[in-house]
């Protein structure tokens, strides 16, 4: 197989896995399963602080929908989204259209496009996809964060939280027990939502998070928001 025809092949894939679980995910959006909304206006307050013509990173930035609605009316300079879906990233072209400054959307593998990235960013803006990363990814792509941030940077993360010596799988167990909260859905919707959660996620401690983020260079580390659930939290990393 050629290197163009294994190109053409993971976009035909990714193209089919966005058609298949878009339907899906747009529920979890529309019913604030996952407390997007309430990530996004802590995301908002935190970049009113930014300096006007700030750059703004959105690493697997989807349809870049509710990042776009989070910037609006911010004095950016520059919006630069990746992820590795074409027709999500379609989506985006539209939804980022009236921002201010320079627009541009990358399509790749945010963890692989991270390590030959070398464009500095004043915030990077990372939403439940680190997670899909085990421990020394995690870490590796947070060490390319920080070089991209520098010393004045920041770098956001809402991501997937155990509590205090909570593992993997009795996070996984209260994610279980959320079914009631997902009543919008079929069995069959929560049964491959379900099946991607425990196949996909791995969720850190608080006490991880701030591991990987001291081993990645960065000094301090600061919680802006817990979601109802508590399974997923708001954090930000700075030198």
């Amino acid at each position: 197989m050629t290197a163009v025809t294994k190109i053409e092949v993971a976009a035909n894939s990714s193209a089919r896995l966005f058609q298949d679980m878009w339907g899906i995910y747009r529920k979890v959006v529309d019913n604030n399963c996952l407390n997007h909304r309430e990530a996004y206006a802590a995301l908002r307050q935190l970049l009113r602080h930014q300096r006007p013509g700030f750059t703004f990173l959105d690493i697997a930035c989807g349809d870049a929908s509710f990042s776009a609605a989070a910037l609006a009316g911010l004095p950016l300079g520059r919006y630069i989204g990746i992820d590795l879906s074409l027709p999500a990233l379609d989506a985006a072209a539209a939804n980022i259209a009236d921002l201010p400054g320079a627009s541009e959307l990358r399509h790749g593998d945010f963890a692989e496009w991270l390590t030959v990235c070398e464009e500095p960013v004043d915030l990077a803006w990372i939403g439940l996809s680190l997670h899909h990363l085990p421990f020394e990814r995690k870490l590796e792509t947070m060490r390319h964060l920080r070089r991209l941030v520098g010393p004045a940077g920041t770098l956001l993360i809402y991501e997937n939280t155990c509590r205090t010596l909570e593992s993997r799988a009795g996070w996984m167990k209260r994610w279980d027990r959320q079914r009631k909260d997902f009543s919008a859905f079929s069995g069959l919707e929560w049964l491959l939502l379900t099946t991607h959660v425990h196949s996909m996620d791995h969720p850190e401690t608080v006490s991880a998070w701030r591991e990987i983020g001291h081993r990645a260079g960065f000094d301090h580390m600061r919680e802006h928001y817990r979601s109802s659930s508590d399974l997923f939290r708001l954090f930000s990393f700075s030198a």
